[in-house]
């Protein structure tokens, strides 16, 4: 298991948020599905981080990243119509 630092897509704050991860791949700006108090919200990767503090504090999950490149190439090819 390891541990990113989210941000929040409809936050007006800067705040980064610690989610456990099994996710191998996940790279800074990717935008993941995250579990929150009481149901699911998109956020965007910042970092992995070690920091014990920041780890002891990621008590939820990061559910699955987003492919958002392959849902606007589908857009632009017309394949959701």
């Amino acid at each position: 298991m390891k541990v990113v630092l989210v941000k929040f897509i409809r936050s007006s704050f800067d705040t980064l948020y610690s989610y456990k991860t099994d996710i191998d791949d996940l790279k800074e700006n990717d935008y993941v599905v995250v579990q929150t108090q009481d149901e699911y919200s998109l956020a965007k990767v910042f970092r992995y981080t070690s920091n014990p503090d920041k780890v002891k504090k990621a008590t939820k999950w990061v559910v699955q990243k987003i492919d958002i490149e392959q849902f606007k190439n589908k857009l632009f090819l017309g394949e959701l119509e």
